[in-house]
């Protein structure tokens, strides 16, 4: 009694509702039909059925982002296969006041041969160490050496020990730089580094640490002072040897790199890539301006298992102009402009049996 009693439960059991007797007919035809099917079929179709049942589902959400005081961190990859590392130069604004000319900090450059391979195999050297000439030539000059600012300071006790020190001083004044009539940059070998360099190209890669507010960072060519109220680069050198901007985006990507890593595995989402990687710019026109403008997201995946997955998504719109037929000011080079970061999409995996079962499958 007790067996018979299981097996008419276990009948019973089905995630699906049955229908009611009186509208069912059994036929015999109908039972040897189906017998014949489940024969012909050597694999059994409820795995097939099962898989999606049990896979999560992600459903979106938008939420206030309450980060807007932390930091966002930007990775990059760009290489310029027709410019020197010498002239290149990163720079960070935004609308909270924040101007960083000559980005340094976890920036690294690379020179590249007119083939683009690797000049240098040892370890890449942070931008800061631009100066490394300058600190060989120091080390055979007296301690109480000052060197001439030739009436580009104002302070007349200023000392320039330095070929950069020197250019950066003419910048600012809006003066023509002669490395040759320069004493420190004769003894550096400035002109000789520029010349054996000139039809070099430049990797720069790193991570910039940014406000999560609206700005740019851009690559240009020559350094960049602060003309009064304005951001400008001086550009002649750029000019006079005839160079481009064309360029490669290895990589483009807003959050922590540990995290993007895992991203598309973990949620399965072929979306969510970074639009702009391995985007090619050819062009040998020496006076086109590149300009990159994006649209941040910021994502959170919260898993079904408790763990949560921050990251970015970007959206991008892109155009060229050409300075020399457009006379309403610019710069040849790359601007990547953050136009907006948005608020944030929360990303929900939930069980499809929990969504199912809303819809009166599961009883």
């Amino acid at each position: 009694m007790a067996r018979s009693s299981f097996w008419h439960r276990f009948r019973r059991l089905d995630a699906y509702a049955k229908t009611i007797d009186d509208f069912r007919v059994r036929t015999t035809t109908g039972a040897a039909g189906n017998f014949i099917d489940q024969c012909l079929n050597p694999v059994p179709d409820w795995p097939s059925q099962l898989l999606p049942y049990m896979t999560p589902l992600m459903n979106q959400e938008i939420v206030v982002d309450g980060g807007k005081t932390e930091k966002l961190q930007i990775s990059f990859n760009v290489t310029f296969p027709h410019l020197p590392c010498y002239l290149m130069s990163l720079d960070v604004m935004d609308e909270a006041e924040q101007h960083v000319t000559g980005y340094e900090h976890d920036v690294f450059k690379v020179r590249l041969d007119p083939s683009g391979n690797e000049i240098q195999k040892d370890k890449p050297k942070e931008l800061s160490n631009s100066l490394q000439g300058a600190a060989i030539a120091m080390k055979n000059q007296e301690d109480n050496y000052c060197g001439p600012c030739y009436g580009a300071s104002p302070d007349s006790n200023h000392c320039c020990n330095t070929c950069e020190e020197v250019q950066q001083l003419y910048s600012e004044q809006g003066w023509a730089f002669n490395p040759d009539s320069i004493e420190q940059c004769v003894r550096e070998g400035w002109r000789e580094k520029m010349e054996s360099q000139s039809k070099e190209g430049c990797n720069m890669h790193g991570h910039l640490l940014v406000n999560k507010v609206r700005g740019n960072f851009h690559f240009s060519p020559g350094k960049a002072v602060a003309h009064g109220s304005s951001h400008v680069h001086d550009i002649r050198t750029y000019l006079l040897e005839n160079h481009d901007f064309s360029h490669k985006i290895h990589h483009l990507q807003f959050g922590n790199q540990d995290n993007q890593a895992h991203k598309q595995k973990r949620t399965q989402m072929n979306s969510l890539t970074n639009p702009l990687d391995n985007t090619v710019q050819d062009k040998p026109n020496p006076a086109l301006m590149y300009q990159y403008y994006l649209k941040i997201v910021p994502t959170r995946f919260d898993y079904v298992n408790g763990h949560t997955l921050d990251t970015f998504q970007y959206s991008v719109s892109q155009q060229e102009r050409d300075l020399r037929q457009q006379a309403t000011g610019g710069l040849p080079g790359g601007i990547f402009t953050v136009a907006s970061i948005v608020d944030g999409a929360l990303y929900r995996a939930e069980r499809s049996l929990k969504k199912k079962s809303e819809f009166g499958k599961v009883h």
